[in-house]
């Protein structure tokens, strides 16, 4: 028979023109099927490809052209006609006589036929190669917690709550509000009714605002936009509310406004339509229930109409006694607040204000006082920055003028977790900021605004105009919001003012020269978003010679060669504003502490001699600027500088430094002079890394980023071993010549201290991370390490190469289950037993690209009784480990551990078989989305293990929610044993694509001994099952296995 094919072989190649066309087809059938199966595949990975990035234009909000939903649409019809073809059509290929007489009839249709699906698929790949454009943009996490816990219901408020939720689930109801006066807790309830929503999934999203008593229509659009996608692009009201629709449209989303004041337009936000589409609800609340009714609330809801049950006033009243025990105090202070006299301040109770009062009265220091008012400078509802606290503190002498900036900087952030317990202040979601409660705020204003504190707080609405007063004389303090101002005062007489607050969103008016000429006392200048109005600093500047802290935030500046003239300068900020240059003149500031130039991206210059004549110098943040001058020898023309400043300056007083944060270009660029020896020394440091200006913080710990070509590089640099000794957050990006990065013989010093965020990467030889002795326990230089990142590590094989590490042997049926590669005395593992113990607070492990690592966890060698390990790891993301065999190997089956992983992650893994063994599965009780992908060799996600055969314990996953199996050609089962049950009682999307193989999700087969039991698997939220094409196939007689085998009757390679 193949001699007959041999010859018909022969004669086609030697045919030319159709009739050599016609022998093609059948001589050649079988490779035009093979070459069709291949080029099938190779569409559906383009159109993963492609829909990717349609997923992820539309989270950006952007139109997808009409021709790639076409293209798409093509695809498919293609591939279920492809699919089809050799279902039905190759599945027919029968023989005749016996099989001795092959069809040639239908095999020349069927070669043809490939032949032609093919040249239609090669078609559509190369006009799918035009979408090649990947969106990597997903969603933000989500910090979801259970409603119950912090949220102290008072008994009348558990009803309101329910009627309000009741309300939310009714579908004639879109619009809801809780109706009080301030300070009442109805911000507390909406989100209180906010984490209730989330946790029972009762809408799509959730998206909230703070809308505060004079509106920014843009604000709110765009806090509400930032919670359901990117942020928004147009300009416009009319645009911004247009984008907002879009994003709100034929979803289910519960929008949440707070403190509404007046009746609010939601047409001209971008809400009202989606509303009327039921597309979503509205959830406000108001002080004001006359506006609630002018919005046409559906149903408005009352809160706590007992004065004498105010939350705000008993939360603060509380935090200020929290602490006191004599009964004689107790009663003091009610007297106390009996006596309060309130201020009439709209919409709030009298009670409210006389608790705020004596709460501020009880504070314990004058400094406590001075931060509690200096909050109240910041518009309603503000991110008030602790650090302005810091500086205002430092200018106002919290120290009595001794300390460093940093000993100020602890003070504040003390004083200011104080005034969070006593409830005078709130936590921010934002690092180092903190909010004050919009009542809070109120009563803040009016004790700053009496004779003694001399206060003027003008915020809540741009000025067109100077506040006409005749009392400047007597502000000491003054925060104004400056708008498209019409004129600006000649001539200002603030003889007392010691703290001027300027900011100027939509200010373009230049200053007057003599602006400053009345402010001779003026100690502290804060001047914010005058990107316009501040080109040139006016002259009278140089009159205020009492100026300890100049801040100047966000503003575009010309020349500020002037500043220099400030000699009692200590603070000088210039975050995030864009400046030409740090002229010369800066260098005279010789009481200068501090100098922060965080976020500067665009400057050309810091003259030569600016740092050099620093001498008092304590803290420095350039982290933006990388433009430094590199001192270089010339051949005989000796040294040459050039025109910037270099980091030579600042070796004379580096002994004196106590933060330091610089990014330079390279480790050239880096004085091997400098050492930082002040024991109290921070740093975050990036060398030769592209830096990106995100990160706002002060109270950063240390951090070193360090990329080099070769570690003989640092030879002569003794400063690096000294930073990464001390290093908490340390990356490293050093390509050769590097088999270790620590050692623990003969340089015993730069073992690291303190790390706990470890990132490594593109190292070529990196082997292990620690290079221990042979005759030595290794020692724990990673007791605190939270995070570790190991990624494009060709060689690396393990993080210790300690010599105490367990020999592995395998029994014969074991020999019979791995690979050839496997077998062997010792195999390579990242975490070997013995050094599982130092890594007790790990929580982050990602591992990618490392070539050579086949074990993630080597368990043997582990005491089942004493272990209890790595208990506080919550993500695992592996991905392309091509020789990994084992994630977890071996190891007793009563283990304890791993229980807090809650996501796992595992990509081209392509030698790993499956994902973990029944014991290691017991231990998940905590994970909430596991994904599998493109692992060619995985045939079950539950492996067998030895000795568990018998074992017929519930394997149950609690609170796993996702499941995503794609692109595993050889998986058939989740697990193919019968000996164990299964529960998934939370499990609500799962995912699975590109299995050809899978048959049944889990055997549900329980042997007795008189007949077969099969049993539904426990899945009582999942819904359906998500295949190609973002198709959904619901659930069949509510049971996964029937559903699955629903998908393959039905529509064959579904899973393909």
């Amino acid at each position: 028979m193949e001699i007959i094919f041999s010859i018909v072989g022969k004669i086609g190649e030697y045919s030319v023109g159709p009739i050599g066309e016609q022998f093609g087809y059948i001589i050649s059938y079988k490779n035009n099927i093979s070459t069709l199966e291949e080029k099938i595949l190779k569409l559906l990975e383009k159109e993963e490809a492609v829909q990717q990035s349609v997923d992820g234009a539309q989270w950006n909000q952007q139109v997808v052209a009409s021709e790639v939903k076409t293209w798409q649409a093509n695809v498919r019809k293609r591939i279920e006609e492809a699919q089809k073809f050799l279902e039905e059509d190759v599945k027919a290929n029968r023989k005749c006589l016996n099989g001795w007489c092959p069809d040639l009839k239908l095999r020349y249709s069927l070669g043809k036929k490939a032949q032609k699906n093919t040249q239609a698929i090669i078609q559509l790949l190369e006009e799918g190669g035009k979408y090649d454009r990947v969106y990597n943009t997903p969603p933000p996490l989500e910090v979801r917690s259970s409603p119950t816990g912090w949220f102290k219901d008072f008994e009348s408020r558990k009803s309101t709550i329910q009627n309000v939720l009741d309300a939310l689930k009714n579908d004639k109801i879109d619009m809801v509000a809780l109706c009080g006066m301030g300070g009442i807790g109805k911000t507390e309830m909406a989100k209180e009714i906010e984490r209730r929503v989330k946790y029972d999934n009762l809408f799509h999203k959730v998206a909230s605002a703070v809308v505060s008593q004079k509106p920014s229509l843009t604000k709110i659009q765009g806090e509400l936009a930032e919670m359901l996608g990117p942020k928004l692009e147009a300009e416009s009201l009319h645009g911004r509310a247009n984008e907002l629709y879009s994003r709100l449209k034929n979803k289910n989303v519960l929008v949440i406004l707070d403190d509404v004041w007046e009746h609010l337009d939601l047409g001209h936000i971008g809400v009202i339509d989606a509303v009327k589409e039921k597309s979503c609800k509205i959830l406000l609340t108001s002080r004001n229930e006359e506006a609630c009714n002018a919005m046409r609330i559906q149903k408005i809801f009352p809160v706590a109409k007992e004065c004498a049950r105010l939350p705000l006033a008993i939360a603060v009243v509380g935090g200020a006694l929290r602490n006191k025990s004599d009964k004689k105090e107790w009663k003091a202070a009610l007297q106390q607040l009996k006596m309060s006299n309130p201020h009439n301040i709209y919409g709030l109770h009298k009670k409210v204000y006389s608790s705020i009062e004596f709460s501020y009265n009880y504070l314990p220091s004058d400094e406590a006082k001075s931060c509690f008012l200096l909050c109240c400078l910041y518009p309603e509802d503000y991110d008030v920055p602790i650090e302005d606290l810091v500086r205002y503190g430092v200018a106002k002498r919290f120290l009595k003028g001794l300390g460093t900036v940093q000993q100020t900087r602890e003070l504040v952030h003390t004083i200011v977790k104080n005034l969070i317990r006593s409830n005078l202040l709130l936590d921010s979601d934002m690092k180092e900021y903190v909010k004050m409660h919009d009542i809070v705020r109120d009563v803040a204003i009016s004790i700053a605004s009496r004779d003694k504190n001399g206060f003027m707080v003008l915020l809540h609405e741009e000025l067109e105009e100077w506040p006409q007063n005749d009392r400047f004389d007597s502000y000491t303090t003054i925060s104004l919001l400056l708008g498209e101002m019409k004129w600006h005062p000649t001539e200002l007489k603030c003889p007392t003012l010691q703290l001027l607050q300027l900011s100027g969103r939509n200010h373009s008016k230049t200053f007057p020269d003599n602006l400053f000429d009345g402010m001779k006392e003026l100690k502290m200048l804060y001047l914010q978003d005058c990107r316009s109005s501040l080109t040139t600093l006016p002259p009278s500047i140089q009159i205020l010679q009492n100026l300890r802290m100049l801040n100047l935030q966000n503003c575009c500046l010309g020349d500020v060669s002037a500043i220099g003239t400030l000699g009692n300068l200590e603070i000088l900020g210039f975050p995030y504003s864009e400046i030409e240059e740090l002229p010369l003149e800066i260098g005279n500031l010789s009481r200068l502490k501090l100098l922060d130039m965080k976020g500067w991206q665009y400057p050309k210059r810091i003259a030569a001699g600016v740092l050099s004549g620093l001498s008092r110098l304590e803290e420095l943040y350039v982290d933006g600027f990388r433009n430094w001058g590199r001192t270089t020898t010339m051949e005989g023309n000796g040294e040459v500088t050039n025109n910037n400043a270099s980091l030579t300056e600042l070796i004379p007083y580096s002994n004196q430094l106590v933060v330091l944060e610089i990014s330079v270009p390279s480790i050239l660029y880096l004085p091997k002079e400098l050492y930082f020896s002040n024991s109290n020394f921070r740093f975050r440091i990036d060398i030769g890394i592209d830096f990106e200006p995100e990160n706002v913080t002060y109270l950063f710990e240390n951090t070193l980023e360090l990329k080099v070509e070769d570690a003989s590089d640092l030879g002569e640099y003794r400063e690096i071993r000294s930073l990464l000794k001390k290093a908490v957050d340390l990356r490293l990006d050093i390509v050769k010549n590097l088999k270790h990065i620590w050692f623990e013989k003969g340089q015993k010093g730069i073992l690291p201290c303190s790390l706990k965020n470890l990132t490594i990467r593109d190292s070529e030889d990196l082997e292990y991370l620690l290079e221990a002795t042979s005759d030595s326990t290794p020692p724990n230089p990673f007791h605190l390490l939270r995070s570790l990142s190991l990624e494009r590590l060709p060689r690396l094989i393990g993080i210790c190469n300690s010599t105490n590490s367990v020999e592995i042997t395998l029994t014969k049926e074991e020999e019979q289950n791995v690979s050839g590669t496997e077998n062997q005395a010792k195999m390579l593992s990242l975490f070997q037993y013995n050094l599982i113990e130092s890594l007790t607070k790990l929580e982050e492990l990602v591992a990618h690209r490392c070539d050579s690592l086949e074990v993630i966890f080597e368990l043997e060698g582990r005491n089942a009784e004493e272990s209890n390990i790595f208990n506080n790891l919550t993500m695992l993301s592996l991905e392309d480990l091509p020789k990994l065999l084992h994630i977890w190997k071996k190891g007793p089956r009563d283990i304890k551990g791993f229980n807090y992983l809650r996501f796992l992650r595992v990509v081209r893994c392509g030698s790993l078989k499956c994902l973990f063994t029944p014991s290691i599965a017991k231990l998940l009780v905590k994970v909430e989305e596991i994904e599998v992908k493109s692992c060619n060799e995985m045939e079950e996600i539950l492996g067998k293990e030895l000795g568990d055969e018998e074992n017929r314990d519930v394997i149950a996953f609690p609170l796993m929610k996702t499941l995503i199996l794609v692109d595993l050609q050889k998986l058939e089962c989740f697990y193919t044993e019968d000996n164990h049950a299964f529960e998934w009682p939370s499990l609500d999307k799962i995912t699975i694509v590109g299995c050809p193989k899978l048959k049944m999700f889990v055997s549900t087969s329980t042997n007795t001994p008189k007949l077969l039991i099969k049993k539904k698997i426990n899945t009582p939220k999942l819904k359906g099952v998500h295949t190609n094409y973002g198709k959904f196939q619901p659930m069949v007689e509510g049971d996964l296995n029937a559903t699955i085998q629903h998908i393959i009757k039905g529509k064959g390679f579904i899973f393909q």
